[in-house]
């Protein structure tokens, strides 16, 4: 910010007295500061430049990180009157500018960051966020705006250095040291980091204490080396890594259940697999009611908080990231609202390669989840697929053997698991060192003088703990004999023949010349050790006999000649590049003496010179690499591009449209940087790695719950309702006739109770026997008819009577 020009502040809106949430509280700088932050500023932009970035490209890049400035700094509340349920924004106008540069809408992106969607048994639900949740799901997508950000850029550089024409390389390996912090409880960000500088600390001790042993031993000079013993951590190391029932290996299975499982349920499953070992203990439950674990690790104990554990573990992105910004191919086809993001440069960088997205059952243009793949797209330098290795002694059956080098840990994409932090690391870190045990390895021990990373403070306490964990001194024991180089007898008496003539050695066995040449060089004993089939030099004997081979190259001749020339005509002398490197010192003419490196026949040069060469064509995300480059992840061999196509492929550096005196936004106003393509090649298509089937079970709910609700238009619940997401609109209408069905039970349950009864069974006056009894001819005449009961006969006479004389009254 303090380096960008005054013109660029602006169209950034980088305000000098705004304070920048993301950036801490620090005080304005000074004028030359920012002197020296303009300065360095260009730098980096010719820097970028160099590396084969288009002007576009290098503009795009810096409004994203303009964009994830802005997005720090927007606030939450909560007003009834805009929205409801959820959070709001406060202030408009940041959100405003956020939208614009990442090229959608203001009312989408307030949005997105005030809901959340969440897949619970395969139901799609929302959750309405409150001030601190909507803070969170901001701080979220700054996260994955910079996630990837970082890995195209990585990408791309990687891409433009790597070479395939070499036969050596020089990597340099730093990891963050071990951490335990104080001012908050450790979580699983150094639990990895832990991890890994114990797996560093084992790989070191087994290569300074271990390596070569037996090959000592065979050629018969063990005596030579020093046996040390040394605290040796590999049970700490099985504790994390073991497979299966490794810290990590239950992590992981615990995070692919989490909808069953709880951060409590992994530390049981921790103390009941290790409760036992040394370097594993389960705590108490910390402040925020999570309970916490114990590793020791090999510089002490660390307590780890499993608060979020196995949410972090599964590191999912929030899909409603990926709907906003790279849209649907329903949306993108007729430019609804799921079209994504207008700027092409964003849409690219959440492209389907990228990010692994879940779709939903009914719609497969409905993202449920995503997941940016955490496996490192390269794997360390150059893995030879067949590397020809030697063997510790001739006296074995082969002396020399092609072996396949094939990665032990497979993506766990091809066998259906979802990918873990954790287990990713620790597949990453395994085909590191796997790499690393095939290379020459030299160690540089940091020790941090002070705990407070304060200048010019030495504890003497911490200083001694660190010496003491590091086994520094045991290490400093055993390197007293080191041998950087081991050479059969006729690869010794051949590579340094000459020299041994020059210097009188020229009879005798090749032992004896090995003895003589010892002598000659006044080295002590253990300089040049012969044994049994090999001759092995320390430091001083290698470095003594390369001196001698060099001094009698012709070139290496001409240079010391004319350096002691110049020397003694009292000129400066000049600086004499090493004509061994594949590159020459700057103002020195070209020197393709032995071209270790290929370059002169290369077509692949390190394109950091102007126009050096060509863009390597092809996709950021591709398998068609040859065994001898920099091999990338299997996770990614999808089909698009990422890579420029177009005639922005040489190194623009030093060109005039990119001047540093110029302001890399003069001619593109905000809609012309939208309107064009960023990412040249692209291909933003929507695709998903996994679609969840819907069950009948759920169709027969979704139609029973439109069948209740189909006389409430979806158009009133968007309009009145405030329902502007579709799943919230189904979520109400659930809720509507699950209202409508318990309202139906109810009156069922009242008309069975009040109105079944008399219906079934009616009101009927019939007297019992009692009350019968009660209404007698004596006590109620008036009242009671007498019946009598006559026979047949009886009454045809009676009849006949009747008929006679006149009725009875």
């Amino acid at each position: 910010m303090a380096g960008a020009s005054l013109e660029e502040r602006q169209h950034l809106h980088l305000a000098n007295k705004t304070r920048y949430r993301y950036l801490g509280h620090h005080a304005g700088a000074s004028t030359r500061v920012r002197d020296d932050d303009a300065n360095r500023f260009e730098q980096l932009k010719m820097a970028l430049k160099s590396i084969g970035l288009s002007k576009r490209h290098v503009t795009q890049t810096c409004q994203l990180v303009a964009a994830i400035l802005h997005l720090g700094n927007i606030e939450f509340t909560i007003d009834r009157g805009r929205d409801v349920d959820a959070a709001v924004v406060r202030n408009v106008d940041v959100l405003s500018i956020v939208a614009e540069f990442l090229g959608v809408q203001p009312s989408a992106l307030e949005t997105t960051l005030a809901y959340k969607t969440k897949l619970v048994k395969r139901e799609l639900c929302t959750v309405f966020l409150d001030t601190d949740g909507a803070s969170d799901n901001r701080d979220d997508l700054a996260k994955t705006l910079y996630s990837l950000l970082f890995t195209w850029l990585n990408e791309h550089i990687n891409q433009r250095l790597c070479r395939d024409d070499f036969d050596t390389f020089i990597g340099l390996f730093d990891l963050p040291g071990p951490q335990n912090m104080t001012s908050r409880p450790n979580s699983l960000d150094q639990f990895c980091i832990n991890f890994a500088n114990e797996h560093l600390q084992n790989f070191v001790q087994k290569c300074i204490f271990e390596s070569h042993i037996d090959e000592y031993w065979t050629e018969g000079i063990s005596c030579f080396v020093p046996s040390v013993p040394y605290f040796d951590n590999a049970e700490c190391v099985r504790l994390l890594q073991n497979k299966p029932g490794g810290l990590i290996h239950i992590m992981d299975d615990q995070a692919r259940r989490s909808h069953k499982k709880t951060d409590l349920m992994m530390v049981e499953a921790f103390g009941k697999h290790w409760g036992n070992h040394s370097s594993f203990k389960v705590g108490p439950v910390d402040r925020s009611g999570s309970p916490t674990f114990t590793v020791n690790h090999f510089n002490g104990p660390v307590s780890y908080s499993s608060g979020g554990f196995l949410e972090h573990n599964l590191d999912s992105l929030n899909p409603d990231f990926v709907s906003l910004l790279r849209g649907s191919l329903a949306g993108a086809s007729d430019g609804a609202e799921g079209a994504g993001s207008a700027n092409p440069f964003v849409k690219g960088l959440f492209s389907a390669k990228a990010i692994a997205t879940q779709a939903h059952p009914k719609n497969k243009d409905t993202i449920v989840s995503a997941q940016q793949p955490v496996k490192p797209m390269r794997t360390p330098s150059t893995r030879h697929k067949g590397t020809v290795k030697r063997m510790a002694t001739l006296h074995e059956d082969s002396a020399v053997e092609e072996q396949e080098r094939e990665d032990d840990d497979a993506p766990n994409s091809s066998s259906g698991l979802t990918p873990c932090v954790a287990g990713e690391f620790r597949a990453a870190l395994g085909t590191l060192f796997e790499t690393l045990s095939e290379t020459q390895s030299w160690f540089v021990f940091c020790v941090n003088p002070n705990d407070s990373q304060l200048p010019n403070q030495l504890e003497g306490r911490s200083i001694k703990g660190q010496i003491r964990s590091l086994g520094l001194t045991e290490v400093s024991k055993r390197n007293v004999n080191v041998f950087e180089v081991g050479l059969t007898l006729d690869e010794f008496c051949t590579r340094y023949g000459e020299p041994m003539v020059k210097m009188g050695v020229m009879d005798g066995s090749a032992k004896e010349k090995v003895e003589q040449t010892r002598n000659v060089l006044g080295l002590q004993e253990t300089d040049i050790v012969l044994g049994q089939y090999k001759v092995f030099l320390s430091q001083a004997a290698f470095h003594s006999l390369e001196d001698h081979l060099c001094s009698l190259d012709v070139a290496e001749q001409k240079q010391n000649r004319l350096r002691d020339a110049e020397a003694e005509a009292g000129l400066d002398v000049r600086s004499i590049g090493d004509l061994y490197a594949p590159y020459t010192s700057p103002g020195l003419p070209p020197d393709n003496y032995a071209d270790p490196y290929n370059q002169v026949s290369s077509q692949a040069h390190v394109p950091l010179v102007a126009n050096a060469s060509p863009f390597q064509r092809g996709n950021l995300y591709d398998d068609d690499y040859e065994d001898r480059k920099s091999f990338r992840s299997d996770d990614f061999n999808n089909q698009s591009q990422l890579t420029s196509n177009r005639e922005e492929t040489n190194s623009n550096y030093g060109s005039e449209s990119y001047a540093p005196s110029r302001n890399m936004f003069q001619n593109a106003d905000k809609e012309g940087l939208i309107a064009k393509e960023a990412l040249a090649g692209e291909i933003m298509e929507s695709k998903t790695t996994k679609v969840v089937k819907e069950t009948s079970a759920r169709r027969r709910w979704v139609l029973l719950c439109w069948l209740l609700t189909w006389w409430i238009p979806s158009i009133f619940l968007e309009w009145f309702g405030r329902m502007k997401c579709e799943d919230v609109r189904q979520a109400w209408r659930e809720k509507s006739a699950l209202n409508v069905i318990i309202w139906f039970i109810c009156a069922c349950a009242v008309f069975i109770i009040a109105v079944l009864g008399v219906v079934i069974c009616p009101t009927e006056h019939v007297f019992s026997t009692s009350e019968l009894a009660s209404h007698s001819y004596s006590n109620s005449a008036n009242n009671v008819s007498v019946v009598r009961c006559l026979t047949s006969r009886k009454l045809h006479r009676r009849t006949n009577e009747w008929s006679v004389s006149s009725p009875p009254s």
